[in-house]
């Protein structure tokens, strides 16, 4: 443990009741006797994973994941504005969390911020060394004391929190947003990059998303929300008089690239993929009240 800071012990908290940690050798133990979590650290991970959220679909792509923004086409349609974008955002910001932050981040990390990594899978945090503590957990119940965040980044990372069925889907993301807003300090945003399907490829995925999960859950491993239902879920949860944006980003017609991550063989030019890719910024009010 020698090797991770001890700064952290002012952020990190339990996840299931939210006080305080204890250090024990390697070992974080909840200072509440009534809850009980620890929280392991190995390789300098911070294991706060509950085995129902385990997931082993992405340790076995972390490979493809560390190389799928270097393709040039991608760059252009996904990172580079974006990249751009999210360096204004975070400007000045002194804690920042990146949900899903995968074997390494696509964005340039802002020089001055202590930045923690959250993934559910151990095999990227252990090949990601662009986070200054990288968290094996959950985004619906995060290790992270309330009020200590001062920006919340997910690039393309909220498709991906799924469960069986699109209820599930929308129960784990309403989950998450309450985490967000209870871990944010005021004055604090959440920088979502994302795609949003048009009317048409919504309507279908509605339809046909579960059975498609049940047949194939392995693979089914996304789902992509419309931007109306992804601001209304977040609107729910998040502090009262949080302030919302969205910004689409423009991209040329015949620029090619992967429509997946997983197909990096496959690509397609922007006119034929039927998404808008999108920026959502929140940021809670100076004083913040408490979730709904």
């Amino acid at each position: 443990m020698s090797t991770v800071s001890r700064t952290v012990d002012d952020v990190l908290a339990c996840p299931r009741c939210y006080s305080a940690f204890r250090r024990i050798e390697t070992k974080l133990e909840c200072t509440s006797d009534a809850c009980g979590f620890v929280a392991e650290i190995r390789e300098d991970i911070v294991c706060a994973l509950d085995s129902d959220f385990a997931s082993t679909f992405f340790d076995a792509q972390f490979r493809v994941m560390t190389h799928g923004s270097d393709q040039p086409g991608a760059r252009a349609a996904f990172y580079d504005q974006q990249g751009r974008a999210l360096a204004r955002e975070l400007e000045g910001t002194a804690v920042v969390v990146d949900i899903g932050c995968g074997p390494r981040l696509p964005y340039r990390r802002p020089l001055s911020a202590f930045m923690l990594g959250v993934d559910p899978s151990y095999e990227s945090l252990r090949q990601n060394a662009d986070v200054d503590v990288r968290l094996h957990a959950s985004a619906t119940r995060l290790p992270i004391a309330s009020h200590s965040v001062d920006a919340i980044v997910c690039f393309y990372s909220l498709h991906h929190l799924i469960g069986g069925s699109v209820i599930e889907n929308e129960q784990l993301m309403r989950a998450a947003f309450g985490e967000f807003g209870r871990v944010l300090a005021p004055d604090g945003r959440i920088v979502v990059f994302e795609v949003s399907p048009i009317w048409g490829i919504d309507r279908m995925q509605s339809l046909v998303w579960n059975p498609v999960r049940r047949a194939f859950p392995g693979p089914c491993e996304m789902f992509f929300w419309v931007r109306s239902a992804l601001n209304r879920v977040a609107g729910e949860r998040l502090p009262a008089g949080t302030v919302m944006d969205t910004k689409t980003f423009a991209v040329a017609p015949f620029t090619a690239f992967p429509p997946a991550f997983a197909l990096q063989w496959l690509k397609i030019p922007r006119v034929l993929y039927p998404f808008h890719i999108c920026k959502y910024t929140w940021r809670v009010p100076s004083l913040t009240v408490r979730s709904r």
